[in-house]
């Protein structure tokens, strides 16, 4: 295997239009984690894709892309203003008398990520059903196992909010993670909105 040298895969990562930041983890023989904070002027893919470039351009290194992670923020990065995964529609429909469908979208930056669940539309089931939906909507862009494993409501400081537990595994360590809504009054959303809320801790 090529040596590595991570100074200069930062220092060509650096030089990418766009990138403020980058931060390359690994060692002479393998790359493990990329990390970049970049403007909002471009999409995550695409500067993913102009990343990849200019690092086999370079070195003739080809990136695996699940490595990278794009953070944007806008403006200076000392604001870290990170642009965060965001539920732009929820949509829960019966498929017949036994069964639903959920459907999500979720928007982050420019990009959009679909998710599509269905299952039996008992009352215990379809917060699951929301559930994998939202987690289907992002398998794209990671590379663990995650599963939606039970929901709970809770009253806190005079508020109803909506805990949702899913586990990460992944090299086969598994990890509990819990995510949190508030619920307005619409408790299928406060559920996937307290998913999306967990996978931010991923």
């Amino acid at each position: 295997m090529p040596t590595v040298d991570v100074l200069k895969i930062e220092e060509l990562i650096s030089k990418v239009p766009g990138v403020k930041a980058v931060k390359v983890v690994g060692d002479s023989g393998n790359l493990s984690e990329i990390h970049v904070i970049t403007s909002s002027d471009k999409s995550p893919k695409q500067l993913v894709r102009d990343i990849e470039t200019v690092v086999l351009a370079s070195t003739g290194m080809r990136l695996d892309r699940k490595i990278i992670s794009i953070a944007q923020v806008e403006g200076d990065v000392k604001s870290q203003k990170i642009l965060p995964y965001q539920l732009t529609n929820l949509k829960v429909e019966p498929i017949d008398e036994r069964n639903v469908r959920v459907n999500v979208t979720i928007e982050h930056g420019e990009e959009e990520f679909y998710g599509e669940f269905s299952g039996p539309k008992t009352t215990r089931n379809i917060p699951k059903v929301i559930g994998n939906a939202v987690l289907n909507a992002l398998s794209e862009i990671h590379d663990f196992a995650l599963s939606f494993d039970d929901v709970a409501e809770v009253y806190f400081v005079g508020k109803k909010y909506v805990l949702v537990h899913i586990t990460k595994q992944y090299n086969g360590i598994e990890e509990s993670i819990i995510g949190t809504a508030i619920n307005e009054g619409n408790f299928e959303r406060a559920v996937a909105e307290a998913v999306l809320d967990a996978f931010r801790r991923v």
